[in-house]
């Protein structure tokens, strides 16, 4: 695990474009940050965590447009974004989940600890969730997303999923679980059903 790609997630526009630049062309990156100064004005105010998520999911939009304007079709671009996205969430997450170690040996104890705190600290108001207390899975669902809120605003809904809900499969599978979730906001269902579970193991 690399600490300072860990600590570089705290500062958006250094760790996107250093993960942005070297797989793009220049002038997709030159338009990319055209866009995003011209709607860098129109992100909602939230707290500091989610604000914090919501300037990386508006440079997802300007790269995103980006490279449709380029004539890149649109699963590539969709693509290119989970791949930006995991490499710089993917560390600070792996960091999390080392140090939850202190808290138990348990990946799903861990897992139902970490997540708590994502919501208390990051994914917050207006974010909203129901828990399901369960010692089997970690299962909560999630009945407000902003980021679904602000890709639609944005004109592209199906960003989300590559943006935001494709995280969620990757961090599970870094824990060492299985995310099983059967809805999201993305696809226009109520809510997105989070159940985190063991893998079954081949007999």
């Amino acid at each position: 695990m690399n600490l300072l790609a860990a600590l570089r997630f705290y500062f958006p526009g250094h760790a996107f474009s250093r993960q942005a630049k070297p797989v793009v062309t220049a002038q997709l990156w030159q338009t990319a940050q055209r866009i995003q100064q011209s709607i860098q004005h129109t992100r909602p105010p939230h707290s500091l965590g989610l604000g914090l998520i919501m300037r990386y999911m508006e440079w997802d939009v300007a790269l995103y447009r980006a490279a449709l304007e380029e004539g890149m079709p649109r699963t590539e671009a969709g693509q290119l974004i989970e791949t930006i996205n995991w490499q710089i969430f993917g560390p600070p997450i792996e960091l999390g989940f080392k140090l939850s170690r202190l808290r138990s040996a348990k990946a799903l104890v861990r897992a139902r600890w970490l997540t708590n705190l994502m919501f208390k600290v990051m994914f917050t108001k207006p974010f909203a969730r129901t828990v399901h207390p369960t010692s089997s899975a970690v299962a909560f669902d999630v009945t407000v997303c902003p980021l679904a809120n602000y890709f639609k605003q944005q004109g592209v809904p199906e960003l989300t999923r590559h943006a935001a809900c494709s995280l969620d499969h990757q961090m599970a599978a870094q824990w060492g679980l299985q995310l099983q979730r059967a809805q999201t906001i993305a696809q226009a269902h109520p809510l997105c059903d989070f159940r985190f579970v063991q893998p079954k193991t081949p007999r």
